[in-house]
């Protein structure tokens, strides 16, 4: 059984109707605003030899301003050296007006999860407008490639170094052999003075005239060339420092880039910042230190079988903690000369030991405050051979296990 709608009812349904598909061709135009569909757009293309990630519908942008789109990739036709993999790009005119002939793109990263986004850099006026449509495009700079430049500029510098060295040499068997002809000059001098014999009658030979005018400009020559080599050792130098500075300045971005994604609510539970667990000024500290070779056997994470009553003196001193708000941080270190152990076996030693510690706690119920599921928090660190962030007052063994118990003030 049907029932028809009122005239009134009819109008109401029909204006929902109608702000519904005004609402829906609004959202509509906007998203198609956006991606420029409507817009006037300009075909453009730029090679890489490796475009990762990139995929049509990755975002462009000219001068970090969304311009368009990545619309085809394109496998080059044969792998001869030097061939690249051509991107499409599709730009809005506006933008690609002001494209010119040292216009240049490079892939880059945007955003906390690295989506991937080709930003193109415009170019400068002066150059002329873009011809052929074609962009340059810019291997991106990444630390790897940073490395091996420090490695080659290293090795470079050890030669140019090597080279100063052997020059600086020469330079002072040069001083040498100046001193000795100084003092050569000064004896013929006294002896063209006290004397009319052979030594006068050279002097006014025009033969050795000429001679030593040669060996004069013989020794500016030798003297401009070192002069140049010197000259040479302070401008590489000066370029390395120039270097150093921009390295310093890539690793120290890479570095607050990681601390940044080190810092999300997501990520941090899984960080272990030394730093960060072993120096904390604003709390109360209490300590426990044990000889490693007093609770493991040798080079393992086992327990000895006489150690039970250190494991129950730390568990013993966890519990009569007053404050529910103390935390326990369980480190273990490796003795750096310990022959039997690499960094990596080390650190990897030192985490399983620490963590024995914590189990043994937790299955005396330690971590437990009260009958209710609050539990106190305990964390296990294994430092390896590295040395303590914290600096330490007492002498303590050189592998050793600490029981940190840090209290809020």
């Amino acid at each position: 059984m049907t029932q028809s709608l009122s005239r009134r009812q009819a109008a109401v349904l029909g204006l929902v109707v109608l702000a519904a598909l005004a609402g829906g061709g609004y959202g509509l135009a906007r998203i198609a605003d956006k991606q420029g569909l409507f817009a006037e757009t300009a075909d453009v293309a730029v090679g890489f030899a490796e475009p990762h990630d990139i995929a049509p519908g990755t975002p462009v942008r000219v001068r970090g301003v969304d311009a368009g789109q990545v619309v085809a990739v394109e496998y080059p036709a044969d792998d001869h050296p030097g061939a690249e993999v051509t991107l499409r790009l599709r730009v809005q005119a506006r933008f690609a007006a002001r494209l010119y002939a040292d216009a240049s793109a490079r892939i880059t990263s945007s955003g906390v999860f690295g989506a991937k986004v080709v930003a193109i850099d415009p170019g400068t006026p002066e150059r002329g407008p873009l011809a052929g449509g074609r962009l340059r495009g810019v291997k991106p700079f990444g630390l790897d490639e940073a490395v091996a430049e420090v490695k080659d500029t290293a090795g470079a510098v050890k030669g140019l170094v090597k080279e100063a060295t052997h020059t600086a040499g020469e330079v002072k068997k040069l001083a040498a052999d100046a001193r000795a002809t100084s003092a050569a000059a000064r004896e013929l001098i006294t002896d063209v003075r006290e004397s009319t014999g052979t030594v006068a009658k050279l002097l006014k030979d025009d033969d050795l005239y000429r001679d030593l005018k040669d060996i004069a400009a013989d020794a500016r020559t030798l003297v401009k060339r070192t002069d140049k080599a010197v000259g040479t050792v302070e401008g590489e130098m000066a370029n390395l420092k120039g270097f150093v500075t921009d390295g310093r300045e890539t690793l120290r971005s890479v570095k607050q880039g990681t601390d940044a994604v080190a810092r999300m609510p997501l990520i941090r539970s899984y960080v272990e910042d030394s730093a960060a667990l072993l120096v904390r000024p604003a709390h109360a500290r209490e300590r426990m230190v044990y000889n490693t070779a007093d609770l493991f056997q040798p080079g393992t994470a086992i327990p000895r079988d006489d150690a039970a009553d250190h494991f129950e003196a730390i568990a013993g001193r966890a519990r009569e903690l007053p404050d529910k708000r103390t935390e326990v941080v369980v480190v273990a270190f490796c003795d750096p000369a310990d022959p039997g152990q690499t960094s990596a076996s080390a650190l990897e030693l030192t985490k399983k030991q620490s963590d024995a510690v914590v189990e043994y706690l937790k299955a005396r119920g330690v971590h437990k405050l009260g009958w209710t599921t609050a539990r106190r928090k305990m964390t296990a660190l294994g430092m390896g051979m590295n040395p303590s962030p914290a600096v330490e007052k007492e002498p303590v063994p050189a592998s050793n296990l600490q029981v940190l118990m840090f209290t809020p003030r």
